[in-house]
């Protein structure tokens, strides 16, 4: 199953419809939505707006690939199953959020293992076959940060 999710903050209509778009051409493949307050309705997709956080885990556990926008919520979570994750960043221009900031968190992820980048609308299925390629080896971020960093500011914060 490919488990789509847009956040709980901001609708992302764009992603919804891009997926339910390319659903419609996998008849076959099971694609469960959490769509958020949009205004898009899929169609060729289970899908609910909201989901518990219980709920969330439940489903990206039990995933093989995860599509979702560019949040680091959606990143960690894909990382603690090692599950493999697309994302598809908002963008400020589109008035999907007030900044480009997942935009930067894209560029920064693109490459790290199990995380792959879609920057157009064309490269969807390309990326996500790819996704779905090698060695189900899921993304790989580390939620907390490295020992020597965690150590060099509390040395910091000891000596001030």
């Amino acid at each position: 199953m490919i488990f789509v999710s847009v956040g709980s903050m901001f609708p992302f209509d764009r992603l919804v419809r891009m997926m339910d778009e390319w659903t419609e051409g996998h008849q076959g493949e099971e694609v469960f939505a959490q769509i958020g307050g949009g205004n898009y309705q899929p169609k060729h997709m289970r899908w609910q707006r909201i989901i518990s956080p219980n709920e969330y885990k439940q489903v990206a556990r039990s995933c093989e690939l995860i599509v979702a926008h560019a949040g680091t919520g959606s990143v960690f979570t894909a990382s603690e199953f090692f599950i493999p994750i697309v994302l598809i960043p908002r963008r400020a221009a589109n008035k999907e959020h007030t900044t480009d900031h997942q935009v930067d968190t894209a560029r920064w992820l693109e490459g790290r293992q199990g995380i792959f980048v879609v920057w157009s609308e064309e490269n969807l299925a390309q990326i996500i076959e790819q996704a779905r390629q090698g060695n189900r080896d899921g993304a790989v971020v580390p939620i907390s940060a490295p020992t020597a960093f965690v150590a060099r500011i509390r040395n910091f914060l000891l000596t001030q």
